[in-house]
């Protein structure tokens, strides 16, 4: 009955093949012959067939020897990919990722980001989903995604948030509007309606044009909601109110409107990156340090008079 081997007699049985010579193997392996001998026959006591043909003057493969030759390759082969993989699992090289972003990030932070990350990250195999920053939240708490890119504030309990850079708000005018060619005080506005994205859905970027406005001496009159940004540029479009918007929507063309810079301090809006608390790996550690570095170096976009 044949006996389990180990993978150590593999290697060694692999030596003898390749050198067809037990002192040269025994070198290659840095053991000495008597024991590389011993584990070779070992092999073949737990086999119950004979692999080598042992002359005084030479070693041959027997017929059953070439065939486990190939194998044993095959093996090693396999275990070797196999701790490579472990290794690669164990500092986030490999396995999956899951990424919630909004909506603006994909227009200045992600095309920057992502060929950083996946340089480093060959083998990780990332997904990337745009949902709102309340979606984010609740699907991270849920595991549906590992590593959420969104607007604070957000609930931070049992999350790590990690603030990025702040966005300057941009002012969103029909394109006929008096103010249209900016930049314009935010104080300026005070006597519009206003086109707002849907608290429900933003949070961040709802609070954060709201204390903008009341840093200036005004509350927002909010006529319309928007659960889109395409929804918000048409109410705007057709004249239904003004919007503020993060700066990176005004690198996109839309019709019937026109972008201004404000031309206030308090304008601003936080772009962060969140996981569970206690579930960092070095792969999310890594994504947060790219998009630090991109955040930092990013340009304010440029506003031209008409600029649309």
């Amino acid at each position: 009955m044949s006996k389990d081997f180990s993978l150590q007699q593999l290697r060694l049985f692999v030596a003898v093949a390749e050198e067809l010579h037990f002192r040269r193997a025994a070198e290659r392996v840095h053991l000495s012959q008597p024991p590389l001998t011993r584990q070779v026959r070992a092999l073949e006591d737990s086999l119950g067939v004979t692999l080598l043909e042992r002359t005084s003057r030479r070693v041959n493969l027997t017929p059953a020897g070439v065939v486990f030759l190939e194998e044993a390759r095959r093996v090693l082969s396999t275990v070797d990919q196999a701790r490579r993989a472990a290794v690669r699992a164990e500092t986030g090289q490999l396995g999956s990722i899951i990424v919630g972003f909004i909506e603006s990030a994909a227009l200045d932070l992600l095309p920057q980001v992502l060929p950083r990350f996946r340089d480093q990250f060959t083998d990780l195999d990332l997904e990337l989903r745009e949902m709102h920053t309340s979606e984010q939240c609740r699907q991270l708490h849920e595991r549906r995604i590992d590593v959420g890119i969104l607007r604070p504030p957000v609930d931070e309990a049992g999350l790590e948030v990690t603030v990025l850079h702040a966005n300057p708000l941009v002012a969103v005018l029909p394109e006929d509007h008096p103010l249209a060619s900016g930049p314009v005080a935010l104080a300026d506005l005070a006597g519009e309606a206003f086109v707002m994205y849907s608290r429900r859905l933003g949070e961040g970027i709802y609070s954060a044009i709201l204390q903008s406005c009341l840093a200036v001496g005004f509350t927002p009159r909010v006529r319309h909601e928007a659960t889109s940004t395409p929804m918000l540029m048409s109410l705007v479009a057709a004249r239904e109110g003004v919007a503020l918007v993060p700066e990176q929507f005004a690198f996109t063309r839309r019709i019937g409107v026109r972008f201004a810079p404000v031309d206030d301090a308090a304008a601003m809006s936080s772009v962060a990156i969140a996981w569970r608390t206690g579930d960092s790996q070095p792969a999310y550690q890594a994504l947060c340090s790219i998009a630090r570095q991109v955040a930092g170096k990013l340009k304010q976009p440029m506003f031209g008079a008409g600029s649309t």
